[in-house]
């Protein structure tokens, strides 16, 4: 999410949107997708798993080779969903407080 000029334009005015939804509408907000941009081995393994459906998926929680991986690795891998969610939720609240505060 990021703030547009027409959302800095319309700061403090008393018709301006009150909700994040209503500020994208009014086009005050503007949204661009977070790109998935992770292609070790652990997680595109995931991503194909996923293209196989429910019962796949399961299996494959069941026997993800991650913790090996890690090991290799010397490290453990960083949650990417649990990334991504924490980016999103920044960018709503910097909408948020530059708009509405």
């Amino acid at each position: 999410y990021f703030v547009t000029d027409k959302g800095l334009a319309a700061r403090g005015q008393a018709d301006q949107p009150r909700t994040l939804e209503a500020l994208a509408s009014a086009g005050h907000v503007a949204v661009e997708p977070l790109v998935y941009e992770d292609f070790l081995p652990v997680s595109a393994a995931g991503i194909f798993q996923s293209n196989l459906g429910d019962a796949a998926q399961s299996h494959y929680a069941a026997h993800s080779n991650q913790a090996e991986f890690e090991k290799a690795l010397g490290r453990q891998t960083i949650d990417e969903l649990k990334l991504y969610e924490e980016t999103q939720q920044r960018s709503m609240d910097a909408c948020t407080q530059a708009l509405l505060a």
